[in-house]
């Protein structure tokens, strides 16, 4: 037997034990908390008639992958190159997880012809996926790389591309990293470090290439100054008064945030916040919170406006930085999370605040303070005199707004880079 059978051999032993392992956890959690529901009959290939009726008819499907929402984000510029080249073929865009899935629902309607979560990578369900979907180009965002998937799609003649790529330290065995990458055409990774952590693993070199973050192309809604007044009247917003607006914050953010609000507020200053919570759980313990500390906490959903407005939707948050005058990335403050996504702020012009703890961030986080356009907190307890500092420093704000736009011009231009080397793959 191959050296690369061998290790597929083993690799898919240990993936169906672990699945017999998991599968009564994920029922329990399916049943009593509901969460995998509407999840296991698209992993397992079983789809819709309404999914798979656009794929019908001989067109042959173009098949983007993102795992999550902020891979889902930074893949939506390239899905829009790939539609405007490829018009005449049907578009898939799988996600591996719920909150991937509603970020693709709403950003990409218009743009692909069907959002579902991606095959569970044991060959039975991958085979049943790929025989619905018959694709003629597979791109996978940001390396979410699935083994049984990607030999099925060779042995099928489907090219396979990486786009945004990043890679760390190995971590299995480089045998077993030889048989998969030896499988996928072509690397399109964000740095040369990335390239050389990927060929240190096995990759072919021949087809990895440095070619950017699409993160930078994909982030950031940044709106018309003039439709900025209507925007602040529809979140209840006050005109005329300072705006914190805090995103993907865990609860070691929102106890120092809430703080720092009432501190700079008891000081005469009228600053008024926006908080999108990392998860939905966090909503009502942030709400509590606010209340426990006398300030008025009104949550999105149920409108009105208040000192702390709660983002308990999916999609405003990035649209809400255009209000700002001062943002904060919460994760920073958690050395086991780390930071969630530093360039939407930026690309509304609004300067940055986050933690010492930059996790996945750390990359763009290094940017930010290279380039000055972000101050890095080194705890909760100077939040505080961060956020008041800034507030009182137009100068300041300028500053690191005019450093942002540097940093957004020096990285931009991923997304047509990576689909001119992608539709090269092509016939």
């Amino acid at each position: 037997m191959p050296v690369g059978a061998l290790w597929y051999a083993l690799y898919n032993l240990l993936l169906h034990l672990g699945a017999l392992c998991c599968l009564p956890y994920w029922l329990l959690v399916r049943f009593v908390r509901g969460r995998y529901r509407g999840q296991f009959r698209e992993r397992m290939g079983l789809l819709s008639a309404a999914t798979l009726a656009p794929f019908e008819g001989g067109r042959r499907a173009v098949w983007i992958h993102a795992a999550s929402a902020g891979e889902t984000v930074s893949a939506s510029v390239l899905v829009r190159r790939l539609r405007a080249a490829l018009p005449r073929n049907p578009l898939l865009f799988t996600v591996t997880s719920r909150y991937g899935l509603e970020m693709a629902q709403r950003q990409l309607a218009g743009e692909v012809d069907a959002v579902t979560f991606s095959p569970l990578d044991l060959p039975i369900f991958c085979r049943r996926f790929l025989n619905r979907f018959r694709p003629m180009l597979y791109v996978m965002v940001e390396t979410d790389l699935w083994p049984n998937l990607v030999r099925m799609l060779r042995r099928r003649g489907v090219p396979v591309a990486v786009a945004s790529g990043h890679a760390g330290p190995r971590s299995f065995p480089r045998p077993f990293w030889r048989a998969v990458l030896g499988q996928v055409d072509l690397f399109l990774m964000q740095t040369a470090g990335d390239a050389a952590n990927l060929v240190g693993r096995g990759a072919p070199v021949g087809r990895v290439k440095v070619l950017g973050n699409l993160k930078f192309d994909g982030s950031g809604q940044r709106l018309d100054p003039a439709d900025l007044p209507g925007l602040r009247a529809r979140l209840g917003l006050p005109s005329g008064v300072p705006l914190l607006v805090a995103g993907s914050t865990l609860a070691e953010d929102e106890g120092p945030l809430l703080d720092a609000l009432v501190a700079i507020r008891s000081k005469g200053i009228p600053l008024h916040a926006v908080v999108a919570p990392r998860r939905q759980e966090r909503v009502e313990p942030l709400v509590q919170g606010a209340e426990a500390r006398a300030l008025r906490a009104v949550r999105r959903t149920e409108g009105g406006s208040g000192d702390l407005l709660v983002l308990d939707t999916m999609g405003e948050l990035a649209t809400a930085y255009n209000l700002a005058d001062v943002a904060y990335v919460g994760g920073g403050l958690t050395p086991a999370v780390g930071l969630h996504n530093l360039l939407e702020p930026l690309a509304c012009g609004v300067p940055v605040l986050f933690g010492p703890h930059h996790g996945k961030a750390a990359r763009i986080a290094s940017e930010f303070l290279r380039l000055g356009a972000g101050i890095e907190i080194d705890g909760p307890s100077a939040l505080a005199g961060a956020l008041e500092s800034l507030l009182a420093n137009e100068e300041l704000r300028g500053r690191l707004a005019a450093a942002g736009e540097n940093l957004l011009a020096l990285h931009r231009g991923a997304a047509d880079r990576c689909a001119r080397e992608i539709l090269g793959l092509l016939p």
